[in-house]
């Protein structure tokens, strides 16, 4: 157990770093659990750290002679750690909402498009027609990409491949998507879904 050790405020809010440097040794391993349990990230629990104990020293002139030190950064590190979630959150939703947007719009330039200029079904046929004429591994990975909608993550998983190889793979299948339906890639993603 840590709570034995003292430690000397006084010292700390004349600037002494040897005494800030003890801090930091005694709390780091413990605050850096804490922030790996709360964002299951080593790299983002590591920068809450280090804004905590910059945040300590910055602040070290006001603290009080029976400041609990520990407390203060634990209370800072677990309010970092929330932001950091919530923040998470708020991206993750901002990119649902970009999603919803890009659906959005790729309806509405189908719906814009004329019976002059194409039929649908002739367009459906078109982009079956260029994803059978892929390779067998790039449409396979593609397949199960948009129309399943699995991560490369999981198909990389479920192939027993690299998640590189998945990317690679997407990659050229996409390459050669673009170039056989360049005409039509405002609206790939709407008819992907529609073939599924």
């Amino acid at each position: 157990m840590h709570t034995s050790v003292s430690f000397n405020i006084s010292k700390l809010k004349g600037g002494d770093k040897s005494e800030y440097e003890k801090i930091y040794h005694e709390f780091y391993d413990v605050l850096f659990a804490l922030g790996k349990q709360y964002l299951m990230n080593a790299g983002e629990a590591e920068e809450v750290i280090q804004d905590a104990f910059l945040k300590l020293w910055e602040i070290r002139a006001e603290l009080k002679e029976n400041s609990h030190i520990r407390n203060f950064l634990y209370t800072l590190v677990r309010n970092n750690c929330l932001n950091q979630l919530r923040n998470k959150q708020n991206a993750e939703k901002l990119i649902r909402n970009y999603n919803y947007q890009e659906l959005k719009y790729n309806y509405e330039a189908l719906a814009r498009l004329s019976d002059d200029y194409f039929q649908f079904k002739e367009l459906k046929e078109k982009i079956e027609d260029a994803i059978a004429a892929l390779p067998e591994d790039l449409k396979l990975v593609f397949k199960m990409n948009r129309f399943q909608d699995l991560r490369y993550k999981d198909i990389a998983q479920q192939l027993n491949i690299s998640e590189k190889t998945v990317e690679a793979r997407m990659s050229k299948a996409l390459k050669i998507l673009r170039n056989d339906l360049k005409d039509y890639l405002p609206i790939i993603y709407l008819i992907s879904r529609l073939l599924s």
